[in-house]
């Protein structure tokens, strides 16, 4: 697979987004990226300027060794979440957290090579799309909260039609919701997303992608010019990735910017953190 193209823009002043490849751009051996979930603490405890941004720089930097080793998808997992709660315990040593506080996670899709074929280890709502070499697609796009979202997003729509909007207050008023939400990570009645604790090996998507002739990662602040803004379908995402995933980006952000109030795409941030990583096999066909 090369790499075609890959992209991580931030929509604030931390990116919690996070990307990376093995290889050569002309032959990539493994890829991933990270979606970190925003906290919803009165303050941040790390030094990372948030504490999912600390998670997904830790994350990265180990799954930068594993992905290079021989181990199948949920080994790798299982190596990644045990240094992940090493890393953890070594920062709140000399830091007194509350009661109530809500552990950093983030989501995860990781592709992989074993000899021809590829292999997907997915933890959370990014996006995976694949295409086959018939043209058929593989799609992993769905939300693991969507109830909660489209509550979330009723609500809040409604709080804008009133002038409300700041997205702070916004989390505020909305935070026992959305901790009942995290309540549900990693248990069969919720969704996997990836945290240090073994509670994130319980439920893991692995998925056996075969030979692909794309592959597109992206976190649900790319796939937005699908769900959200209708600038694409599926297979239309993967084209225009193909294309540039940085002009993909660019025609998103200029979706959101002309509706800053959230009131013609009903979503719960003006903008997100977005990322894709964009692979090929052949490009002679397009």
């Amino acid at each position: 697979m090369r790499l075609i193209g890959a992209v991580s823009e931030g929509s604030g002043a931390v990116n919690e987004d996070g990307f990376g490849w093995l290889g050569t751009p002309e032959d990539v051996s493994a890829a991933w990226i990270f979606d970190g979930v925003t906290g919803i603490n009165e303050r941040n405890y790390f030094g990372e300027g948030t504490d999912a941004r600390w998670l997904v720089s830790r994350a990265h930097a180990r799954l930068t060794a594993l992905a290079a080793s021989s181990m199948q998808p949920g080994v790798i997992l299982k190596e990644l979440v045990s240094g992940l709660i090493a890393d953890f315990s070594a920062a709140t040593e000399a830091v007194e957290l509350p009661g109530d506080y809500d552990p950093p996670a983030a989501c995860l899709i990781l592709v992989k090579r074993y000899g021809d074929s590829w292999q997907a280890l997915r933890l959370g709502d990014s996006c995976l799309l694949a295409r086959d070499g018939d043209g058929g697609h593989r799609i992993h796009a769905a939300s693991p909260n969507n109830q909660l979202d489209h509550w979330l997003t009723r609500e809040v729509r409604k709080r804008r039609g009133a002038g409300v909007l700041d997205i702070k207050a916004l989390l505020a008023e909305f935070a026992p919701q959305l901790k009942q939400g995290r309540a549900r990570r990693n248990r069969p009645d919720g969704y996997s997303i990836l945290e240090a604790s073994r509670d994130a090996l319980a439920m893991p998507e692995i998925i056996d992608l075969g030979m692909p002739t794309e592959i597109l990662l992206c976190t649900d602040g790319y796939y937005r010019a699908v769900d959200h803004y209708g600038l694409h379908n599926n297979a239309g995402l993967i084209d225009a990735s193909v294309e540039g995933v940085e002009r993909v980006l660019v025609t998103l952000r200029e979706a959101e910017a002309a509706d800053p109030d959230c009131l013609r795409h009903p979503r719960f941030k003006p903008a997100d953190d977005a990322t894709a990583v964009m692979l090929a096999k052949d490009l002679n066909h397009f």
